[in-house]
């Protein structure tokens, strides 16, 4: 009942990034994707390899690929042009996005490097690069710094290019609005000091050229303004749903916050998540679940059965739970609590505190389910108020 919680996001933002952003930039301009049809033809086969779970065959593809590149390196010098070397850094850019599906983040880092210094400075590839290297190093030890170097190197690119006046009217609104979604992200991340889930899509932009559907990202669900109920049987300001971050199929992860800081609070007792309606079910006591605009909350999706026997509400697979954002907890507190263990771990246990040692009770029918204990290496990140229970 634990997920690293940075690689979530991580890997939908490095989806939503070739999907939607360089994919988009290869549709408007297209004298600009820079792959000759023989070497697409190998980049679907690689990709389509990934999505049907053939890592020898798409390993197989990425090295054929990058002698491909090199080859087509050396035709710089026989016809004296950059086009070459532009279609190199393609190749190496699709084949570290192709290493970072398969898990495999030093080749993927090798392979933007690089490339970073090849790519022409005002371009999306560059971007990309630079927003793709930024999730690699969200995920190593000393990620805060590198990460939001990189993030703000492809936000800077895309700024300029929305603002060069040389670009047509569609290209620079586009490149705004990628500006506008790196600004968020960035914005979120250095609040949290974690990567935030990356935008929904609406409509799943196409890959041009590319002959198979891609996979879209597997980001986390954000709650949706619920129908016109009645006060008092389920109304809800839609800007403090807004705030609520719904972190996927995960046991926990890293809240963000709520931009208001008004005091005021708004008292409800229900929420609706993807078109269904979820009543809340306190766990600490009351009839009602009161939230105040003035502190961070996030809502969990439970993933497990660790905590099917938790009194007063079981809290089954498949429930929300919603936390508020604290770093202690009191014995007999259900927490969400991060786990350092080769990366950011996240689980949901009931907390105590005994003779020096912080355990995670398992609260469950399974006898299968442990007790976590810890001296050191792990945090809290939430305190558990309600259960979300879906409206019958």
């Amino acid at each position: 009942m634990s997920v690293n919680f940075t690689k979530v996001n991580c890997d939908a933002w490095v989806n939503y990034a070739y999907l939607e952003w360089l994919q988009w930039a290869r549709e408007i301009k297209p004298r600009e994707y820079h792959l000759r049809e023989s070497t697409r033809i190998l980049v679907r086969r690689m990709r389509a390899a990934i999505e049907n779970g053939d890592s020898n065959g798409a390993w197989n593809l990425l090295g054929q690929l990058k002698k491909l590149g090199n080859g087509i390196y050396d035709m710089r010098n026989d016809f004296g042009t950059n086009g070459f070397l532009y279609e190199q850094s393609e190749i190496n850019l699709e084949c570290a996005i192709a290493a970072y599906l398969m898990d495999d983040r030093r080749e993927a880092s090798s392979l933007l490097d690089a490339i970073s210094g090849n790519f022409i400075h005002q371009s999306i590839h560059k971007a990309v690069t630079c927003w793709i290297s930024g999730c690699i190093h969200w995920q190593s030890q000393t990620h805060f710094d590198a990460a939001l170097v990189n993030w703000e190197k492809g936000f800077q690119i895309v700024t300029d290019l929305a603002r060069d006046t040389a670009f047509e009217e569609t290209f620079a609104e586009g490149c705004a609005r990628i500006a506008s979604e790196m600004d968020d992200a960035i914005r979120r991340a250095s609040n949290t000091g974690f990567p935030p889930p990356p935008p929904r899509r609406v409509n799943r932009r196409p890959n041009p050229g590319a002959g198979f559907d891609d996979a879209p990202p597997q980001e986390p669900d954000r709650p949706s303004s619920p129908p016109h109920r009645p006060r008092g049987s389920g109304g809800f300001p839609s800007a403090l749903l807004k705030s609520f971050p719904v972190l996927g199929s995960i046991p926990a992860g890293s809240p963000l916050g709520i931009v208001d800081d008004s005091s005021e609070e708004a008292v409800i007792d229900g929420i609706e998540i993807n078109g269904a309606f979820y009543n809340f079910h306190s766990l600490v006591g009351g009839s009602e679940i009161n939230i105040s605009q003035n502190k961070q909350y996030f809502i969990l999706k439970v993933n497990g059965d660790s905590m099917n026997n938790t009194m007063p509400v079981h809290i089954e697979s498949g429930d929300y739970v919603l936390m508020v954002k604290q770093d202690a907890a009191e014995s007999g507190d259900i927490v969400a609590a991060e786990i350092e263990n080769d990366g950011r771990e996240a689980t949901l246990k009931r907390y105590f505190y005994s003779d020096g040692k912080y355990i995670l009770k398992a609260q469950s029918r399974n006898p299968q389910n442990d007790h976590l204990t810890f001296r050191k290496d792990f945090y809290i990140r939430g305190k558990a108020l309600a259960v979300l229970k879906r409206e019958r």
